[in-house]
Order: C-alpha cells, then sequence, then structure tokens
C-alpha cells in the first residue's frame, strides 16, 4: 500500500492530492520538501497511509476520537 500525500485547507474543504510514494521515507522527503514550499500553514500538509486514494482521502476527513490513555491530569 502506498502512502499519499494532501493538503487539507483546500478551497472546497476536500483534500486536495499533492502525490503518493511507495515507502514512507520518501513520503516523508516529498511531504517536507512541499511544506518547505508551502506559502500557507505547513501543518495542512498530511501524509497517509492507504489502499488508494479513495480511502485515504475518506480518513482524513473523518472526525477522530482523542486517545482515552492520553487523557488525564498533566501533573
Amino acid at each position: 500500500m502506498p502512502y499519499y500525500v494532501f493538503r487539507t485547507a483546500s478551497l472546497l474543504g476536500l483534500p486536495e492530492r499533492l502525490g503518493e510514494a511507495p515507502g514512507y521515507r520518501e513520503a516523508k522527503q516529498l511531504m517536507s520538501a512541499l511544506r518547505s514550499q508551502s506559502t500557507g500553514d505547513p501543518a495542512a500538509i498530511r501524509m497517509v497511509f492507504a489502499a488508494n486514494e479513495i480511502e485515504a482521502a475518506d480518513l482524513l476527513t473523518q472526525a477522530r476520537e482523542p486517545d482515552p490513555s492520553l487523557a488525564g491530569d498533566d501533573d
């Protein structure tokens, strides 16, 4: 399964596919290069591991539940 790189802050609110890479290292390099060239929020460029582009876009649009093991007091 490949890694997909998307921009999540598009005008329509839908993820915009920027690229794809066969492995994590290649995807991370692509994402870093795109973030350094970006004039907007660099955190809007995200990487996701999925079977296909449709699943990747779907994963990026889903609301995520906070991890319950991280909840609690910050002492």
